[in-house]
């Protein structure tokens, strides 16, 4: 009973939908912080977290991880030079958020990648936001391990070795800003801050819906016109607002607020939190009705199964470890080869390891098993723009405004 009671406190109070990480994974993360806290079990954590905002802090931080390094996903940083050259020129500073920001490592990334196209650090501010005081303890500590390289090259004009630990260069430690701050709290933000570019990648996956929706309307309100919201690997989000739609001419991970989007009942997520609640595969809930409905209760134990599969999937993506992520697509489209979801995500993993071939198909299946998939469309104009193809990108996204259209209209 105490580890339901301490699951429903965090659901809300950070948000969490519990099905996108598992009852048995969550489980696992209480007994290893009642052991880090030092509780008996999980009722003296209950009482400890209610009798206190700090033990609460100390729960929050033992129950997230950070899963991030320096440049996660170079195109999207690629994006933002682009658009900080492209539409940020006459604004000073330029104010870049990133939320979560967990340890520390997108802000650098932000910061150097600004700097390495001419951009001075006088003409832009840069803001980490995570729940977790531990990590942005750390994040201030600006000190990493070999692991937040994740192979890739450094500059040593931003960054140094000392020892076996990488730092930024002290210039970027004083022009990072970092504070803790919870995305669900209505004054997260002051009321004057804005921000032109949010980074806001793998987060949403992991809330509930009212949650999903709020932290999004919060971003949408901070957000400075014409405004760019970069998200995170297989993280849609049209899909789930339609205020937010694929940026023209960037990549499909890029979003902006549309100036007419119709209203449309957001859906159930497509696709972390860089700090996150650490995940495993869910236990397939037992249905309590077999006994009396037995072909009902296996087509739906079979359906779970599926989704399941595929929600592990997406988490691999979201890991970066995504040769398993594909690997699990293809088994799972063999098995249900007229499944749109599965080779939408298929599609995203391809695009993410530059097999753009292998991704245009798998969007254009999309379109054949789900005629109304805006999303499929919106990541094949983004994939022609991208591939050089211009005309080919003009007419998608034409058909993409008449869909939307369309939509407006019913």
């Amino acid at each position: 009973m105490s580890h339901s009671a301490l699951i429903d406190r965090l659901q809300r109070r950070t948000g969490l939908d519990r099905e996108s990480i598992g009852t048995t994974a969550l489980d696992h993360c209480i007994d290893e912080a009642c052991v880090a806290l030092g509780c008996s079990d999980a009722s003296a954590l209950l009482a400890m977290v209610d009798g206190s905002e700090r033990d609460w802090q100390r729960f929050v931080d033992c129950m997230v991880v950070p899963e991030t390094w320096f440049f996660r996903v170079p195109e999207q940083f690629e994006d933002l030079q682009r658009y900080a050259r492209n539409e940020l020129t006459q604004r000073r500073p330029i104010r870049i958020l990133s939320l979560p920001c967990a340890s520390g490592e997108e802000v650098y990334s932000i910061l150097s990648s600004l700097l390495s196209v001419g951009f001075s650090l006088d003409s832009m501010q840069v803001l980490g936001i995570d729940i977790s005081a531990r990590l942005i303890e750390r994040a201030r500590a600006a000190s990493y391990g070999r692991h937040a390289l994740r192979g890739r090259a450094i500059d040593s004009q931003w960054f140094h070795w000392e020892g076996d630990r990488l730092q930024p260069a002290p210039n970027l430690c004083r022009a990072a800003q970092f504070r803790v701050g919870n995305a669900l709290h209505p004054g997260l933000f002051g009321s004057d801050e804005r921000f032109d570019v949010i980074f806001c990648r793998n987060l949403l996956i992991y809330l509930d819906p009212e949650s999903r929706l709020q932290v999004i309307s919060q971003l949408i309100s901070v957000l400075e016109p014409p405004g760019l919201i970069l998200a995170g690997q297989a993280e849609a989000l049209s899909t789930m607002d339609s205020r937010l739609q694929p940026l023209a001419g960037y990549g499909p991970l890029s979003y902006s607020v549309a100036a007419r989007a119709p209203r449309l009942e957001p859906t159930a997520p497509v696709w972390t939190h860089s700090a996150k609640i650490r995940p495993a595969a869910p236990a397939i809930a037992r249905s309590e009705g077999l006994a009396r409905a037995p072909i009902a209760a296996t087509a739906a134990d079979a359906t779970l199964a599926r989704e399941q599969a595929l929600q592990t999937a997406r988490r691999a993506a979201d890991a970066g470890h995504l040769q398993q992520a594909q690997a699990l697509c293809t088994q799972l489209l063999q098995q249900h080869p007229e499944w749109a979801e599965a080779w939408f995500l298929s599609g995203v993993i391809e695009a993410a390891v530059q097999n753009f071939d292998a991704a245009e198909a798998a969007f254009v299946r999309v379109g054949y098993l789900d005629r109304d998939n805006r999303e499929a469309l919106a990541h094949r104009a983004a994939l022609a723009e991208r591939r050089g193809r211009s005309d080919e990108a003009g007419q998608l996204r034409s058909r993409l405004r008449r869909m939307e259209q369309g939509s407006a209209s019913t």
